[in-house]
């Protein structure tokens, strides 16, 4: 293999000519902005003809491979380095234009790239990169043409020498997003949302914690609305420097914040332990709100779609609070552009099964034949790995009968938390063209329940219901779901790229039919329904209402 490299724009070099996969060409293109408030990554990127000749190789590397892998290393140098997939079938632009989101499923490994011996770093890279592979290959289907490409980066951060050991993370790592679904009348949704978090970025794609929520961006509300801080954060293992079994997560750690410095808690905000990152939202302390506006508008002027950006943002030590940071744009996820048209909800129907007024998602899907149901009256977190496992199994099916269905489940689906509900990947339902989440914790209580650390405020299961604490209105207690949710996780992601339609279930005040909770065979938490008559779902996002119904005929 003759190894052509493609040059672009801010040291981005593309090596061999395969597609650079969606990562790949989103860093393409956001390097093409030339965004003026943050400095460009240098980014190298095995095209997917690398993997193509590790199928043809049986799963090895060749000579030419590992030499370029060792040259790109050598330039690197001996600062830790992201090793992320680029599939083909991530969002990205192609010459049929945007496709379907997949954001996070796929394997991406972060290294310390420390140890003083280079044949060690190479060989970790080299297991990086082959476990990339080899996942990628396992989850695809038998008939499947989509390949993976490998982006490589430094990645930007601080080292901290701590009680836990030596660490290395980001100061600010984030995601936001051009367009804001859930914004509220006094929002404008076109000022986008951000979700960020101290430390590396995994706390905001994950669910596990509450990080911290910008919404909107332009005008965030104020800080003692957006929740008490946070408790947790995510870096990496500078020991783990050798070796990689391929387990994503391997190499980081999730510390409790005080294990952080002092100084890192002094200038980002500290309240009762928790990082609240007041200075940076409020008084745009380092030039960070204002900055990430510029990055948004900038990007906003150039692309035509809605977007996703996940960044990293860095000050010095002794860096006075007004000089600016230091922003890198780690990814870009081009988004499609929902048209929210009125929404004409039929009035005289045959039969109404659901009605609730908590949504995300647009539109009208008809045609639905099936409900699989997890019961919050039988579920508990036992049967956790059973029912995902049932899950996936029945979504196979659907997918191999072309058939789309409606989902209903007790908490918080896809969290990473199993104590919020059940943990599964988009990829798991990706039938599903609707999912409801019935208002309970995992134990089928209707109410919140109070945790002994305080850390959420409760067990509230729901995105849409965890974390609502009052409020005099029924405005006021959307505004602050919509603060305290977890919005810009992978998971989410996904379902509003690929508008699922996404609600929760009140018990109280929305209604319900209990056709839904009649088990076919008796006390299992998992089970498919087919409606009498086939159903049609109207979502209506920007009224939030939705219903599902068996219209007339």
């Amino acid at each position: 293999m003759s190894v052509q490299v493609v040059e672009k724009v801010g040291d981005v070099k593309i090596y061999g000519n395969g597609q650079p996969g969606g990562k790949g060409a989103g860093l393409v293109r956001i390097n093409e902005c030339n965004i003026p408030t943050t400095h460009k990554l240098r980014t190298r990127v095995l095209s997917t003809i690398f993997f193509d000749r590790f199928i043809e190789r049986i799963q090895q590397f060749g000579a030419e491979e590992i030499t370029l892998i060792k040259s790109i290393l050598e330039k690197v140098g001996d600062m830790p380095i992201s090793v992320r997939s680029s599939a083909t079938n991530e969002a990205c632009l192609s010459p049929e234009g945007i496709g379907s989101v997949h954001a996070g499923e796929n394997t991406s490994f972060m290294l310390p790239n420390n140890h003083p011996d280079f044949s060690v770093r190479l060989e970790q890279l080299k297991l990086a990169i082959y476990n990339i592979y080899l996942d990628f290959i396992k989850k695809q289907p038998a008939d499947s043409s989509e390949k993976m490409a490998i982006v490589i980066n430094p990645i930007c951060g601080v080292t901290d020498q701590t009680y836990a050991g030596p660490i290395y993370y980001p100061m600010i790592s984030g995601i936001a997003n051009s367009f804001f679904p859930y914004a509220l009348k006094s929002q404008n949704p076109d000022e986008g949302f951000a979700r960020i978090a101290f430390g590396h970025g995994y706390a905001t794609v994950f669910d596990d914690f509450p990080v911290i929520s910008m919404a909107t961006i332009k005008n965030p509300l104020p800080v003692q609305l957006l929740g008490e801080g946070q408790a947790f954060f995510y870096a990496l293992d500078m020991t783990k420097n050798a070796g990689l079994r391929g387990e994503e997560l391997e190499t980081m750690r999730k510390l409790n914040i005080r294990f952080a410095s002092y100084f890192n808690h002094k200038i980002l905000g500290v309240a009762k332990n928790r990082i609240t990152l007041e200075p940076l939202i409020k008084y745009d302390h380092y030039a960070f709100k204002s900055n990430l506006l510029k990055i948004m508008e900038t990007i906003s002027s150039r692309i035509s779609s809605h977007y996703q950006i996940e960044f990293v943002f860095n000050i010095e030590k002794n860096q006075q609070p007004d000089t600016p940071g230091v922003f890198h744009v780690v990814q870009l996820t081009e988004l499609p552009k929902l048209d929210f048209e009125k929404i004409r909800i039929p009035e005289n129907v045959h039969h109404t099964y659901l009605s609730i007024k908590s949504l995300q998602g647009h539109g009208i899907k008809q045609g639905i034949k099936s409900v699989i149901v997890i019961s919050p009256f039988i579920y508990s977190r036992e049967m956790h790995d059973s029912v995902l496992k049932q899950i996936t199994s029945l979504n196979r099916e659907m997918k191999q009968r072309n058939e789309n269905y409606i989902i209903i489940v007790p908490g918080r689906l896809g969290s990473k938390n199993r104590n919020w509900g059940i943990q599964l990947e988009y990829a798991d339902l990706d039938n599903a063209v609707a999912i409801f989440e019935y208002g309970v914790d995992i134990e089928g209580r209707a109410e919140p329940i109070k945790e002994k650390d305080d850390m959420t405020g409760g067990i509230y299961g729901s995105h849409f219901l965890y974390m609502i604490q009052g409020g005099h209105d029924e405005e006021q207690k959307r505004l602050k779901t919509r603060m305290y949710g977890t919005q810009g996780t992978h998971f989410l992601t996904n379902l509003m790229g690929n508008n699922i339609i996404y609600g929760y279930i009140a018990p109280a005040q929305d209604k319900i039919d209990p056709w839904f909770f009649a088990p076919p065979n008796g006390e299992q938490p998992a089970y498919v329904l087919s409606f009498p008559k086939p159903v049609s779902i109207y979502a209506d996002s920007a009224n939030q209402q939705c219903v599902v119904i068996a219209e007339n005929e």
